[in-house]
């Protein structure tokens, strides 16, 4: 495994830190990696000086009953050790020691052991039992700072040192036998223990790598949903956008369609108050006035229609409107479609049989519910007149209320739906017309309306018999309903 460290502060974008089998961190991630051992560590430099400043002084009671002609010596030494690693934290804290925050963590613990083995080598005593002590530094190397290996390996090696230099006078001044085999036994277990530390710190770091690793990735994953999550909002109000725009036109190519049945709606009333103010005109110069006030009440029948026709067309093609819901009843919403197409209906002679109950309301947008309605009866107009021919077809609107459900039914003695017509019928842009004759969205966008007001449209259909598509909306019972929001109820 190798390790090379970059500081968190460079500006280099080149750093590079390679990790356990070949994993290796680059760029953003290498700094973050950086940053977060840093801050950790320096937490951990606190934890450690301050925990020194308590125990260091505290083991003077050893010293009392271990070594009482050195209590005072080692006092003063314990005191210096303690000062040294409050020093060290103070350092951490400052620029320098936070850009060097590695070698931090290599001192803070050599602190102690180095007057540990300074203590064992006034002693002259090569058995010393202070040799815990050195011990005790490698535990606080291993299970509280994140060394590397390499890190914890060169400590091990420099406690074991110090404590061979500390013993080395006093066995070369002849210490007896047993303080040799003791002072072996004791390097013996410092090594062991520096192996130790040494395999938990690669352990440890692995842990730590695979747990940044592991973070990283969530971060990662995080973000790219956050990015979809807003991408998906976006294309959310895209598509309903374009749906609004899809029903807009769809509404405004069926005026178009129905622009001769609008010309003749209008040219009703208006040649009939024509004739009125023509008739009017020819009273008042025969001095005939008698009839006056019936010819006005015909024109003003007359204008009234003409006014009647340009509100529905103006409310049923107004797009502010598209998203302003009311409470009415269905039963206007198709007497609105039957006659805006009365021209076609009368074009195409055909007979329609209309079967209209009082039912509850419904809540939703009139003109929308309209569209559907006119949608529906033009297609069975168009499959009529594929089927008669000039003879007379038979369109039938049924209305009933069946369980919390309004139903309309509109059927047509037309040339029926094969099956596999009928599995594609709401599918965007299949249409059965002639090419030329339809866009194949209409039925498309007539199932998106009725779904957007928690309603259905479904189909029935025998080849050659008959079709009926069922619009399904759902009753409006609420009773504190006010007269406003009953603006344009029955």
């Amino acid at each position: 495994m190798e390790i090379i460290m970059a500081s968190p502060f460079s500006d280099n974008n080149d750093r590079r830190f390679t990790f356990f089998r070949g994993v290796e961190l680059t760029g953003s991630a290498g700094s973050r990696f950086s940053v977060e051992d840093r801050r950790e560590t320096l937490k951990n430099i606190k934890m450690v000086a301050m925990l020194g400043a308590f125990l260091v002084p505290l083991f003077a009671i050893v010293d009392y009953f271990a070594y009482p002609q050195h209590f005072v010596l080692f006092a003063a030494f314990r005191l210096m050790c303690t000062l040294c690693m409050l020093a060290v934290w103070k350092i951490s804290q400052l620029p320098v020691g936070k850009r060097n925050f590695r070698a931090v963590t290599v001192i803070l613990p050599v602190i102690p052991a180095f007057f540990t083995a300074l203590m064992i080598g006034v002693s002259q005593d090569p058995g010393s039992p202070y040799f815990a002590g050195l011990t005790l530094s490698l535990v606080a190397i291993g299970f509280v700072f994140h060394w590397t290996y390499r890190e914890a390996f060169f400590g091990s090696v420099l406690v074991l040192l110090m404590y061979s230099l500390a013993c080395l006078p006093a066995i070369l001044d002849g210490a007896s036998m047993e303080a040799i085999l003791t002072f072996v036994c004791n390097s013996i277990f410092i090594f062991a223990v520096g192996l130790v530390i040494t395999a938990g710190s690669f352990a440890h770091h692995r842990i730590r790598i695979n747990g940044f690793l592991a973070r990283n990735a969530l971060r990662h994953s995080q973000h790219n949903l956050s990015v979809r999550n807003e991408d998906l909002r976006r294309i959310l109000q895209e598509l309903s956008e374009t749906e609004r725009q899809l029903i807009h036109s769809e509404k405004m190519s069926s005026l178009g369609q129905l622009s001769a049945g609008v010309i003749h709606e209008i040219g009703n009333p208006l040649n009939f108050s024509n004739q009125a103010l023509y008739l009017l005109k020819k009273k008042i110069h025969s001095s005939d006035l008698e009839q006056i006030p019936e010819i006005i009440r015909d024109m003003q029948e007359g204008h009234d229609r003409i006014s009647e026709i340009v509100s529905e067309l103006r409310e049923f093609s107004h797009k502010g409107a598209a998203g302003k819901k009311d409470v009415f009843c269905i039963e206007e919403a198709v007497h609105s479609a039957i006659r805006m197409l009365g021209k076609p209906i009368e074009s195409n002679r055909v007979k329609i049989s209309l079967n209209l109950i009082q039912t509850p309301d419904v809540l939703g947008v009139k003109n929308q519910i309209t569209q559907v309605i006119m949608n529906l009866v033009q297609n069975a107009i168009h499959a009529v007149e594929q089927t008669h021919h000039g003879d007379t077809g038979h369109i039938e609107i049924d209305i009933e209320s069946r369980n919390n459900q309004v139903l309309a039914h509109v059927t047509d003695n037309g040339p029926g739906l094969s099956d596999e017509a009928r599995a594609k019928l709401f599918d965007p842009f299949f249409t059965t017309k002639k090419p030329g004759q339809g866009t194949g969205l209409g039925l498309s966008i007539c199932y998106r309306i009725l779904e957007a007001h928690h309603g259905n449209l479904t189909v029935e259909s025998s080849p050659g018999t008959f079709t009926r598509f069922t619009i399904s909306l759902p009753k409006y019972n609420d009773e504190t309903i006010t007269d406003s929001q009953r603006k344009i109820a029955c």
